[in-house]
């Protein structure tokens, strides 16, 4: 494959040449026959206006001819063009026609002097004329045959030629050399397609020469391995969801699991007591209610999670006062904040603003608060500053006050269905993910989060919010 490409090539540059020195050399041949017709037409002239001087001292037109070399034809015409004298042609045995109308008689008529190539009507030669016309307007006039040939050519630029000949081999040798690096080169890629299609490629076994094809075939194999390697990255991030949503169905299929059949074994208990008391019933109702509305937070966070995941173009960006967001988040937990005697400070200022989506930044602070209810005891304050910003983001940090969490959950404590107690309890109710959902909804406003537990106790939870607006 290589070989046929090298002789193609070698093939196209030779008839590409070849047309080239062909019109170089018609070219060089025109000017060559242009500069030979100047040189004799100027000869011509010389030669006309020494007969001219010649005849306007005397009428011996036959000692003229003494004058002129051998082939130059001498005719002498009246002012009418009548011929009166010609040295080749005998006047006596053909007569000649008027010549008023030659182009060199023309042209010397209008302009003293004046040329023409053409073939002879009386001898059937092609001559060169030259006409002038004389002082008592008569016109003398001489001509040479007009003969140009390629061995004057070749005899006056054999040394182009030869330079023109070396150049050629020099430059075929250059092809070669050049077509020699580039055929390794297709060689090289060639011997590459070949080993992906079997898959065994081996990027160290793959040299290119140091020339420029050789830097395109490195970046070409570059540019393949890249793609492999995003392929493979693609591949494994496609795993890792498919792993992610596995475990995903299987903890939320165990969390439905508990409340589902609490909700089957008041419901069954009920039908199945007609006489059951009302007191009990009622117990029962509850709890089932109970149920429920836990069912309905486990959907409404699992949703979410979803949604900001696998939608996030779907929640809509708008100018947000932070502060505001998250004393409406307190505002929903005042009873139990009341009744677990919890003191919750703001103090973010009112003029804090991001761009950022409503209902995400509400889902930060309410299950930051409610985490801070569910796990952080009775007695104790919830807490939210800025404590930092620059051009880019605004820097918030969230504690209580209460008993921290275990330094073994810390690394995993935003991964969904995480619950800081090692039993998986339930009474303190919640779906297992709002952690999660503020991991999901700082990363949706390009930021980033931590948690720690305090030297003073309680746990300290860090995030950061882009700015991203004018």
């Amino acid at each position: 494959m290589t070989m046929n490409y090298r002789k193609k090539l070698l093939l196209y540059f030779i008839i590409a040449f070849i047309i080239y020195f062909a019109l170089a050399t018609v070219a060089q041949i025109n000017k060559d026959k242009r500069y030979q017709t100047n040189l004799q037409r100027q000869k011509l002239n010389s030669y006309s206006e020494l007969v001219d001087k010649y005849l306007s001292t005397t009428c011996d037109t036959v000692g003229a001819l003494a004058l002129l070399p051998d082939d130059v034809r001498l005719s002498v015409m009246d002012a009418s063009g009548k011929v009166l004298f010609d040295n080749i042609v005998t006047l006596d045995k053909s007569p000649f026609p008027d010549h008023s109308d030659r182009p060199e008689i023309n042209a010397a008529r209008a302009y003293g002097t004046g040329s023409s190539i053409r073939k002879s009507n009386s001898t059937g030669i092609e001559y060169i004329y030259f006409a002038r016309q004389t002082a008592d307007n008569n016109f003398i006039r001489v001509a040479m045959p007009y003969v140009i040939t390629l061995d004057d050519f070749l005899n006056i630029n054999q040394v182009l030629l030869y330079l023109f000949i070396l150049f050629f081999f020099i430059l075929i040798f250059l092809l070669l050399y050049l077509t020699d690096k580039f055929g390794r080169v297709m060689k090289i890629l060639n011997k590459f397609v070949d080993s992906v299609e079997r898959g065994n490629v081996d990027y160290n076994s793959v040299k290119f020469p140091d020339t420029d094809s050789g830097e395109i075939g490195r970046k070409v194999i570059n540019i393949y391995k890249q793609l492999k390697d995003s392929k493979l990255d693609v591949d494994c991030e496609k795993e890792r969801n498919r792993l992610m949503k596995q475990e995903l169905t299987n903890n939320v299929a165990h969390e439905l699991k508990t409340p589902v059949s609490s909700i089957r074994g008041y419901v069954e208990t009920i039908l199945n007591t007609p006489n059951l008391p009302a007191d009990k019933q009622q117990y029962f109702l509850e709890r089932t209610y109970a149920q429920t509305l836990r069912l309905t937070d486990i959907i409404n966070d699992v949703t979410m999670i979803n949604k900001i995941e696998e939608a996030a173009t779907l929640f809509n960006k708008e100018k947000i006062n932070v502060g505001k967001v998250f004393d409406d988040a307190a505002a929903e937990f005042e009873p139990r904040l009341q009744s677990s005697a919890i003191t919750i400070v703001n103090e973010i200022s009112s003029d804090v603003f991001v761009s950022g989506n409503y209902t995400l930044i509400f889902a930060i602070f309410r299950n930051l608060i409610e985490n801070s209810i569910n796990y952080g005891g009775d007695n104790i304050y919830i807490h939210c500053s800025l404590i930092n910003t620059d051009n880019t983001f605004d820097y918030f940090v969230f504690y209580d006050t209460g008993c921290g969490v275990d330094p073994k959950f810390l690394p995993i404590i935003f991964d969904r269905f995480v619950r800081v107690d090692e039993g998986r309890s339930r009474k303190t109710g919640g779906s297992g993910l709002g952690l999660s959902i503020v991991k999901h909804a700082v990363i949706f406003h390009g930021g980033s989060v931590s948690a720690k537990n305090r030297t003073n106790g309680g746990l300290e939870i860090t995030f950061t919010l882009q700015k991203g607006f004018d």
